[in-house]
């Protein structure tokens, strides 16, 4: 009996010792580019200082098309400019076709096949970094350069596709996750409720792709189908994204240029419109450049809308540093009134404006918006600049 319990014991131990020496240690922990993977079909574990892991969830994270031949037990992960071929108990691996020594050979243990990791990701162009306090490795890799553009490129797609359907929590889902986006989602909300607006992407160029950050250059169209009127505008975007748990994120969005979209025979286009409502805006336009001839702020103050006292208080200091800046006088040469409604009115203008100290006179066109409360006079909300034309 004594025989056969140190027998038994023999077996358990042989049992023990067939199982890795991880077993017993906190599980080791592998992250790519910040995300961390799970391995279903075996444990990573240490041999002779390497970690080793289950091939078919790290090639594919990498984005390789995994091979497997049971025959042979060769494993090999391709991609594009790159092939990697490793075979259980060789230390012998390539890489494109050059041979590549091993510290530790591939194994196969219970039906599944582990490669040394550190191998795997430098191979890929990329860095391994033990940590032995958490038991964890962490590799980085930039993806091949075409891989990331397509991303990036589908990102800022996706955004526009979020804008146009008005979702704005959609749209901020794709924004770097360090920002409060509480109050942005809000605004957007907000400017949803005022106006109808279609974007479209003209052109998208990704400039740069640097490790976890890229550079890309849109030029975009936002055109109005409704709501509040705005000008239909072509604006340049300078996009900052950066790469966070293996997903790009848009970090910032840049206006590098814009331009309203209004052409001369849109803008002299009449509307219908009442004739006192005529005469109103007619009159505001009038009190408006008299206010800005006189270089006196109040005056033209008095025919802006009213948002609250201390933009008004800001913008005050504004005009009074202009008229101190700059010595300049204006006569309207031509205005219509192109677009109406009963609260809101859009203006075409041109104004011959002169230089004092060098008499150089050149025409501005530009668009001003109005408003009209139910009882008050029309007063301008923003304008909105078109062009130069200098004068000889």
């Amino acid at each position: 009996m004594r025989k056969l319990v140190s027998l038994l014991g023999i077996s358990l131990l042989a049992l023990v010792l067939a199982v890795p020496a991880f077993a017993a240690d906190k599980p080791i922990k592998v992250y790519i580019n910040g995300s961390n993977l799970a391995f279903t079909a075996g444990t990573p574990y240490l041999k002779n200082n390497t970690v080793l892991v289950p091939f078919r969830v790290v090639f594919e994270k990498l984005g390789l098309q995994v091979l497997w031949d049971s025959k042979t037990g060769t494993v090999t992960g391709t991609g594009t400019g790159l092939d990697i071929s490793l075979k259980v108990g060789s230390k012998r691996a390539s890489v494109n076709g050059t041979v590549k020594q091993l510290t530790v050979a591939p194994v196969s243990n219970a039906g599944t096949t582990y490669i040394p990791l550190r191998f795997i990701a430098e191979a890929t162009g990329g860095t391994a970094v033990w940590d032995a306090a958490s038991r964890s490795v962490k590799i980085t890799v930039s993806p091949s350069s075409a891989s990331s553009e397509q991303e990036i490129k589908a990102i800022i797609q996706l955004a526009n596709q979020y804008y146009n359907e008005e979702k704005a929590s959609s749209f901020y889902s794709l924004v770097d996750a360090g920002a409060d986006k509480t109050e942005a989602v809000s605004n957007m909300n907000a400017q949803f409720e005022l106006y109808d607006i279609k974007n479209t992407i003209e052109s998208l160029k990704v400039l740069s792709v640097t490790g976890n950050e890229a550079t890309v250059y849109t030029v975009e169209k936002a055109v109005r189908t409704g709501g509040y009127y705005t000008p239909d505008e072509q604006y340049e975007y300078l996009y900052t994204l950066i790469r966070q748990d293996g997903a790009w994120k848009i970090s910032e969005m840049e206006l590098q240029e814009s331009s309203v979209l209004l052409t001369r025979e849109q803008g002299m286009k009449p509307a219908v419109l009442p004739q006192g409502d005529q005469t109103g805006i007619k009159d505001t336009l009038s009190k408006y450049y008299q206010g800005m001839n006189a270089r006196n702020a109040d005056a033209v103050l008095a025919v802006m809308t009213s948002y609250d006292k201390e933009e008004d208080d800001s913008y005050k200091e504004e005009l009074r540093d202009y008229f101190k800046t700059y010595d300049l006088s204006y006569a309207l040469s031509s205005s219509n009134v192109f677009y109406y409604t009963d609260y809101e009115a859009a203006v075409y203008t041109e104004v011959v404006i002169t230089d004092g100290e060098s008499k150089e006179t050149y025409t501005q066109s530009l668009i001003l918006l109005l408003s009209k409360p139910e009882s008050g006079a029309w007063t301008i909300d923003t304008t909105y600049h078109i062009g130069f034309d200098a004068q000889s």
